[in-house]
């Protein structure tokens, strides 16, 4: 069994992070900067602008509601407005819509695929 956190931490969050990377350099910083702020390497900022992490990009760039959840969150980010644990609640407010859009749903299935019907996601 894989449960959907599991997904959401081997595709999802990376996916997040490429974007959520994107997002800020289109804003002006560069990657070390990113890095700072994002809490992980100048090499994994590079990665992610390469789309060498983060491959399930297009799955999120599929939904507005998140795309612009990002851009907000990257905003905020980028003007110092967010504290950490800040930046950490919008990213499982994120999450959450991700699964409550049901765009987790299809790569849960693609994982697991005797899940069958599933309802896991959309439990409080």
């Amino acid at each position: 069994m894989k449960p959907f956190c599991e997904i959401i931490v081997a595709d999802i969050l990376p996916a997040l992070r490429a974007l959520i990377t994107k997002e800020l350099m289109q804003l002006g910083l560069n990657q070390i900067q990113i890095a700072k702020k994002l809490g992980i390497t100048q090499p994994a900022v590079s990665h992610y602008m390469r789309e060498l992490r983060g491959q399930r990009v297009k799955l999120l760039m599929s939904n507005e509601s998140v795309i612009e959840a990002v851009k907000i969150l990257a905003h905020e980010i980028a003007t110092g407005s967010m504290e950490a644990a800040d930046m950490h609640i919008k990213l499982c407010g994120i999450c959450k819509k991700i699964r409550e859009e049901q765009l987790l749903c299809r790569l849960h299935k693609e994982s697991y695929p005797s899940i069958g019907t599933c309802y896991i996601c959309f439990k409080p």
